[in-house]
């Protein structure tokens, strides 16, 4: 039976992996689409595969510093950052990794089985706390209920591009109810035009009401962080950037990305 252990030796593997295919070009930077999705990736296996299991045996403490550098590598994906730098980052990484496998070596050793993780309910949640129009409740209880329907029925891309719909529709809500909406217009993240101005809402795109969610500590940084890499994938909605990127999402990835959507959501909630 996999244990905390097995989940780390997946970590540090996921680890040696990207180190692999970053050493296989040799420009300064690293630019290319296909790359800086992998990065995403590997990040977001650890936000939503490896990290939920050690944290119920270690807590939030023992992965603090992990959790830094797997962010670090999210944000220098947005960027032209050095090939050296990824390098040294997932090399602190793995240097982590191992510390954290010697130093709680018995109850990483635990089965996972006797340490449960209960994922979040598939039900619709009540929206009526942020929501009081009654047909907009039952539009995205209906989309909520679509959304479990895709994940279950083999629909990644469906399902991840209704998952970013339901965020971005309840993001929108949480906006229009502030008695003001000076703090979200004003927020240092949101999206402004040449001469500064706060662009209208309807301009607004996910990533800006994320970005903004998390100023405003609606959502955690791990949530904005993961929410990142759910906004690019739904992006696979357009064909001709799956093909570009070479890149397809499989059953496993919707069913990841469905929990962290959800917890999102009731964070929001």
């Amino acid at each position: 039976m996999a244990d905390g252990q097995v989940i780390i030796d997946t970590a540090v593997a996921d680890a040696d992996s990207l180190q692999k295919i970053l050493k296989r070009q040799t420009s300064n930077q690293v630019t290319s689409a296909d790359e800086k999705q992998i990065i995403k990736g590997i990040a977001l296996a650890w936000f939503g595969k490896h990290r939920p299991v050690i944290v119920a045996i270690l807590g939030e403490d023992g992965v603090r510093d992990i959790d830094e550098l797997y962010r670090g590598l999210i944000e220098a994906s947005g960027r032209a950052t050095t090939r050296a730098k990824y390098l040294d980052t997932l090399k602190a990484v793995k240097k982590r990794l191992g510390t954290l496998q010697s130093d709680h070596v018995i109850p990483l050793a635990a089965p996972i089985a006797a340490q449960p993780l209960a994922n979040t309910s598939d039900n619709p949640p009540p929206f009526a706390p942020l929501i009081s129009d009654p047909k907009m409740q039952a539009i995205l209880t209906q989309r909520w209920q679509e959304c479990v329907i895709c994940v279950k029925s083999g629909a990644p891309l469906a399902a991840t591009v209704m998952m970013g719909g339901i965020l971005e529709g309840l993001l929108l809500a949480k906006i229009n109810q502030l008695p003001s909406m000076a703090p979200a217009f004003t927020a240092a993240s949101a999206p402004r035009d040449k001469a500064g101005k706060t662009l209208a809402l309807k301009d607004w795109t996910l990533k800006n009401y994320i970005d903004v969610a998390h100023e405003l500590k609606w959502i955690t940084r791990t949530a904005k962080d993961v929410g990142e890499v759910m906004r690019d994938y739904r992006n696979y909605i357009h064909p001709q950037k799956e093909l570009s990127h070479g890149i397809s999402l499989v059953q496993g990835d919707a069913q990841m990305l469905w929990e962290i959507a959800k917890n999102m959501m009731l964070q929001v909630l």
